[in-house]
C-alpha cells in the first residue's frame, strides 16, 4: 500500500501521464517499442542496489565518522560537500541529499549558523558530483545506453568537467566562515562489512551490464537476489514512480517523434552542436533535466553537448534538477524557516556557478 501512495502522490508522474494522454490523442498512439527497455531495467538495477546501500548506512557511517574530524564550520561544510560530490557518483545526487541534509539537521543543532548556504552547497556538490559515473543521475543511464557509450568514452567525457567542478566547489565554500565546532551526541553507525562486500561485488555486476559487456537480465537478476538475500523488504523502499516516470517520457518522446512537422522544426533548432547545449541547459530550468535528455536526444545526435548542457542544467532554476526540489523539501520540513529566503540564495547562486560551468562546458564542446 505505502508503494501505492508514493506511486499516486508522485505529482511529476501525474504530469508525465498526461503528456502521454495528449499526445496520444493530438499526435499518434503510444507504442511499446517507444521504451527504451535496457534504460528501464538498467534504472530499476541501480535503483535497487542503491536503496540496499542506503539500508545498510554505506553513505551514513563515512559522513558520521568523517564530520566528527571537523574543527571547524568551514572544514564541516567542505566534508559535507565532498561526502556529497563522491557519494553522489555512486548512489545518486538524491540518496546523496536525502542522507546529508537530515545529517546536517542534526549537526546545525551544536552550531550557531544559517543552514541555507550549507544546504545549497551540499545540493550542488551531488548533482556535480553526479555528472561522473552513469548511476549518479539517471539521466546519464539513458545516455549511455541510447548512444551504446563504451566505459572508456563515457568517463573521457565525465572526466575533465569533474575534476573542474570538484575545485569549484573548494572555492565556493572558501566562502563560508571558520568558527571552531565541538560534537558531542551525534548519531553513529556500523559497517555490516560481509553484506556491503556481498554488494559491492553485486554492483560490478551492474555495472558490467549497464555498459553491455554482459546481459542486463543478469544484471537485474543478481540485484534481485541480493535484496533477498539481505532482506526481501527493501524492495518497498524503491521509488518505482522514477520507472514510470521513464516510460511515460518514453512514450510522449515517441509519439512526437511520429509527427514529422514536429520532427524538423525541432531538428531544426537543436541538432547543431551548440544548439543541442543550449537548448538542453536551457529546457532543464522548465521541466528539469532528466525529460530534457530524453527530448533532446530523439533530435540530435551530438552527444558530449547534450551530455554536458542536461547535467549543467540542474544548475540554475530549483525546477532544474529533481534533487534541488528533494533538497528544498528537506529544508521545508527540517527547518521550517524563510521558504522564499532559501528560493533566492538558491537561485543566485546557482544561475552564478550555471554561467561559469555553462562558459566551461562551451569552450569544452568547440574545442
Amino acid at each position: 500500500m505505502n508503494i501505492l501512495k508514493r506511486i499516486f502522490s508522485d505529482h511529476v508522474l501525474w504530469v508525465a501521464a498526461i503528456a502521454v494522454i495528449i499526445t496520444s490523442i493530438l499526435i499518434s498512439p503510444p507504442q511499446l517499442m517507444d521504451i527504451n527497455w535496457k534504460t528501464i531495467f538498467s534504472l530499476l538495477s541501480m535503483m535497487i542496489i542503491i536503496q540496499i546501500y542506503e539500508y545498510l548506512d554505506f553513505l551514513e557511517y563515512f559522513a558520521s565518522r568523517l564530520t566528527h574530524k571537523a574543527k571547524t564550520t568551514r572544514q564541516l561544510l567542505w566534508t559535507l560537500s565532498r561526502l556529497a560530490f563522491f557519494g553522489a557518483m555512486f548512489l545518486t545526487n538524491d540518496v546523496a541529499i536525502l542522507t546529508l541534509v537530515p545529517l546536517f539537521y542534526q549537526i546545525s543543532k551544536h552550531l550557531d549558523v544559517d543552514p541555507i548556504f550549507p544546504i545549497i552547497v551540499i545540493t550542488m556538490s551531488a548533482n556535480l558530483g553526479s555528472i561522473f559515473t552513469p548511476f549518479g543521475n539517471t539521466h546519464n543511464l539513458f545516455l549511455l545506453t541510447h548512444f551504446n557509450i563504451d566505459i572508456l568514452n563515457f568517463f573521457k567525457m565525465s572526466t575533465p568537467i569533474t575534476l573542474i567542478t570538484f575545485t569549484l566547489m573548494f572555492l565556493l565554500t572558501r566562502f563560508f566562515p571558520k568558527k571552531e565546532v565541538k560534537f558531542n551526541q551525534l548519531p553513529k553507525f556500523d559497517l555490516n562489512i560481509p553484506s556491503i562486500t556481498l554488494s559491492g561485488f553485486v554492483t560490478v555486476i551492474i555495472f558490467l551490464g549497464v555498459f553491455s559487456v554482459i546481459p542486463m537480465w543478469i544484471s537485474l537478476a543478481s540485484a534481485l537476489i541480493l535484496v533477498f538475500i539481505i532482506n526481501p523488504r527493501i524492495l518497498g523502499s524503491v521509488d518505482y514512480s522514477v520507472i514510470l516516470i521513464f516510460m511515460c517520457f518514453f512514450l510522449t518522446i515517441g509519439s512526437i517523434n511520429r509527427e514529422p512537422q514536429i520532427v524538423n522544426y525541432l531538428s531544426s533548432i537543436i541538432d547543431t552542436k551548440n544548439g543541442a547545449y543550449f537548448s538542453s541547459i536551457i529546457i532543464s530550468q522548465f521541466i528539469s533535466n532528466v525529460p530534457t535528455t530524453i527530448l533532446v536526444s530523439k533530435f540530435s545526435h551530438y552527444l558530449y553537448a547534450i551530455f554536458l548542457g542536461t547535467n549543467f542544467g540542474g544548475m540554475g532554476t530549483v525546477v532544474g534538477s529533481l534533487a534541488n526540489l528533494l533538497a528544498f523539501k528537506q529544508y521545508r520540513f527540517l527547518f521550517k524557516e524563510s521558504p522564499w529566503k532559501y528560493l533566492g540564495i538558491f537561485s543566485a547562486v546557482n544561475f552564478v556557478m550555471l554561467l561559469i560551468i555553462g562558459s566551461i562546458g562551451f569552450l569544452l564542446i568547440n574545442i
